[in-house]
């Protein structure tokens, strides 16, 4: 049977594995977005490559010892995300985009990086 492909762990260096939700959330690698550029001839047309940062939107468990002041000061960290079919993703120097807040002892995390590799 075929395994549908989901987050099974992201961990921040220097924090440590991160408690994931029942549903994670979603993971974005870098890439490349192209775009059509026209020409004055159908055949003259073409494309522009801009490059996407990764991104990791990722749903937390607020569990004890989660410390929310941490989680909002992620910057220039290396994020491991790991597939549930064993594909491991690191976004290098990665950066949290928005305060974590707290409420019915979920949150969600949003963490960008210029470049993600798979290893």
């Amino acid at each position: 049977m075929a395994i549908v492909n989901n987050i099974k762990t992201a961990s921040v260096a220097g924090y440590g594995r991160l408690p994931l939700a029942e549903k994670p959330g979603t993971f974005t690698p870098s890439g490349t977005k192209r775009d059509y550029h026209g020409g004055r001839l159908p055949g003259d047309g073409g494309h522009l490559d801009t490059s996407t940062p990764a991104k990791a939107e990722l749903s937390i468990n607020l569990i004890g010892g989660i410390d929310v002041a941490m989680l909002n000061n992620i910057v220039d960290q290396d994020v491991t995300i790991t597939l549930a079919d064993g594909q491991v993703h690191i976004m290098s120097q990665a950066f949290c985009t928005e305060p974590v807040a707290t409420g019915d002892g979920e949150t969600k995390l949003t963490l960008m990086s210029s470049f993600s590799e798979k290893i």
